[in-house]
């Protein structure tokens, strides 16, 4: 098996696709009465036994592979259930729960192509199908702060929201290492910066950079901090991000220097209310005093900020 994490499996399902590989979508619509994951986790499968995405603790994925390739060798959708009450009484789950899982094997590629075109462009939409009939239907994704994924019957209704991303702003290590510790958090990482040896640490984790903050970077799945000793130079893009939706604002710095920083803003005839969205100093209290620690305690909580959010 060739098999990596990814709650965004969509693009993989696409690129298989494109390379003649015959793949299918599978999403974990019911969990009885807790799981590692939540309902609406998602993984891809192609018939060749690559997969992205997990379903469980990795308890179930090689089987999970296994069964998608039957499916796909049979051409029928196919509803599979592990754990309690599940026929498969040799798959065990050690938590005790019990999953419900579709594979869908005739997911269009039309709704890939318009999925993935959503997420490029930040829009959330839903998909609803029907496991009766194996039909699915795009639509506008209505309240996008619900759960992410609604069950009835035989139905499924599974929100998509834009993959989480986190603006960096600054210099020197602390940033790389936030870039580098959010990709590998599944986060998209992108990194505002004027060092060039900095950038190229942060691309080669798969971050994209720019010199300074591009117009309509900042939506309400983008949390924002700014990682600067020179403080003078943060202002434009703290400004920017209180003017946003962004769901996360963090500054580093010391208390001091938040205070400092609070009073130059209300100063310039900055709102209370937006000034107050800045959380400094950034990240969970953990006594950090090294660049990864910094960045590990950041993106803890840009993370928990963002499921406290975002619901699934």
């Amino acid at each position: 098996m060739n098999g990596r994490f990814s709650e965004y499996v969509l693009p993989d399902l696409q690129k298989w696709r494109s390379e003649g590989k015959r793949a299918a979508l599978l999403t974990l619509y019911n969990v009885e009465p807790t799981g590692p994951r939540p309902a609406g986790s998602q993984m891809a499968v192609s018939d060749a036994g690559d997969f992205t995405g997990f379903l469980s603790g990795g308890c179930v994925e090689g089987a999970l592979v296994e069964e998608t390739k039957a499916a796909i060798d049979e051409g029928k959708n196919r509803s599979i259930r592990y754990g309690v009450n599940s026929p498969y009484f040799d798959i065990a789950l050690p938590c005790g729960s019990a999953i419900d899982v579709y594979i869908d094997v005739g997911f269009s590629d039309a709704i890939v192509d318009d999925l993935v075109k959503a997420m490029e462009e930040r829009k959330p939409v839903r998909l609803a199908t029907d496991m009766a009939t194996g039909k699915s239907r795009l639509d506008d994704a209505g309240d996008p702060d619900r759960l992410q994924l609604t069950h009835d019957g035989d139905t499924f209704d599974r929100l998509y929201r834009p993959p989480l991303k986190l603006v960096v702003a600054g210099k020197g290590p602390v940033l790389a290492a936030t870039a580098e510790i959010a990709a590998a958090s599944d986060i998209a990482v992108h990194a505002v910066t004027t060092e060039d040896e900095t950038a190229r640490q942060c691309q080669a984790v798969g971050a994209t950079t720019s010199k300074s903050l591009p117009a309509g970077m900042l939506d309400r799945w983008t949390g924002v901090a700014t990682l600067f000793h020179e403080h003078e130079l943060e202002g434009p893009v703290l400004k920017a991000a209180m003017e946003s939706d962004a769901f996360y604002i963090g500054a580093l710095g010391s208390r001091n220097t938040h205070a400092e920083r609070v009073s130059r803003f209300i100063e310039d005839g900055v709102g209370e209310a937006d000034v107050k969205r800045i959380k400094g100093p950034l990240g969970i209290s953990m006594g950090s005093r090294n660049p990864p620690e910094i960045a590990i305690s950041l993106v803890a909580e840009v993370l928990m900020t963002y499921r406290e959010k975002f619901p699934v």
